[in-house]
């Protein structure tokens, strides 16, 4: 919402954002050792909440620079996995007080709070029709997730990302939907974690795994990773309303990781690299859902070590 502005003519906004869900993790590091394994994951469920609280202020001519000063919290509550007792090629899926039974000293308590304190700096000059996109946006965060406001956590989170595209061909109807529209997307993003205790939301959002597509987010660990997505998007007609279309993306992705493993003194270097397609289906700037097939041309995925060609179904919901 909009706030009071602190200069004349530039936007202050107060900005309250939420996040809730359900979902399946899949944990590579030994428990006690923090070692990655290749076969037997921790694998359990959890109901993730998450909020930010912060201020924005634009500023420019045309207010295109933004800096952002905020808190962010979040609660996770772990759970049994729904398939607790099924047989994966990984190994047969444990309950969490049957696997952790050894011990835990890696990963702490697996329902817990985290708090952090964050600064942010974006330009954008970025034009999202959903159908039709061009322009480029820069953004930079840093976190700062201090022990005094943790019971589990100590660390510092830095990422960028440079997103970029243009669109290519564009057909439309003359009420303005789209009948086809080709796009080049380009998204460069880079990120390194600091500290002694760095926890699982945020391994989950900066690790090398979940920044190239086919393999998982906690298979390659570096606390230092660049990567970058390519899309050539074909995007289909809007046959009822505007937003809501079928598309079909061909992609190429590939990242480099580097440092140690989270919170091991274990030094990685990976590189990953993939390409594939995805067709899905997009309603307006809420919902699309689709299935995506991956070929791994460098690294392995460890939930399907024998395979070099990797699908999934992936969704987003935003409301």
């Amino acid at each position: 919402m909009k706030g009071i502005p602190l200069f004349a003519e530039w936007d202050t906004s107060i900005l309250m954002l939420g996040k809730v869900g359900y979902h399946e993790r899949m944990l590579w590091q030994d428990p006690v050792t923090g070692i990655v394994r290749s076969t037997g994951p921790v694998i359990y469920d959890y109901f993730g909440f998450d909020w930010t609280l912060g201020a924005q202020q634009s500023f420019g001519a045309e207010q295109k620079h933004n800096l952002f000063l905020g808190y962010r919290g979040s609660f996770e509550y772990s759970l049994d996995s729904m398939i607790a007792g099924d047989a994966l090629s990984t190994g047969t899926v444990q309950t969490l007080s049957s696997y952790l039974a050894a011990g835990n000293a890696y990963y702490g308590p697996l329902t817990t709070f985290g708090t952090s304190l964050g600064i942010s700096y974006r330009y954008d000059s970025f034009v999202d029709l959903l159908s039709v996109l061009d322009g480029y946006r820069l953004s930079t965060v840093l976190w700062f997730g201090p022990k005094l406001l943790n019971s589990n956590a100590s660390y510092t989170l830095v990422k960028a990302q440079l997103l970029g595209a243009k669109t290519l061909a564009s057909v439309r109807e003359r009420d303005d939907r789209n009948l086809y529209s080709i796009v080049l997307v380009d998204r460069l993003s880079a990120s390194a974690a600091f500290g002694t205790n760095i926890p699982l939301p945020v391994q989950q959002v900066s690790s090398l795994g979940s920044k190239v597509r086919g393999f998982g987010t906690f298979e390659y660990l570096g606390d230092m990773s660049i990567a970058n997505q390519l899309d050539l998007r074909f995007n289909g007609p809007e046959s009822f309303t505007k937003g809501i279309f079928p598309h079909f993306i061909c992609f190429y992705d590939i990242g480099y990781g580097f440092g140690d493993a989270y919170n091991t003194v274990v030094a990685v270097s990976d590189l990953l690299s993939s390409v594939g397609v995805r067709v899905s289906f997009s309603l307006l700037e809420y919902f699309d859902i689709g299935y995506q097939m991956a070929y791994l041309l460098s690294g392995t995925s460890r939930t399907q070590p024998t395979h070099v060609m990797v699908g999934e179904l992936v969704g987003r919901i935003t409301f």
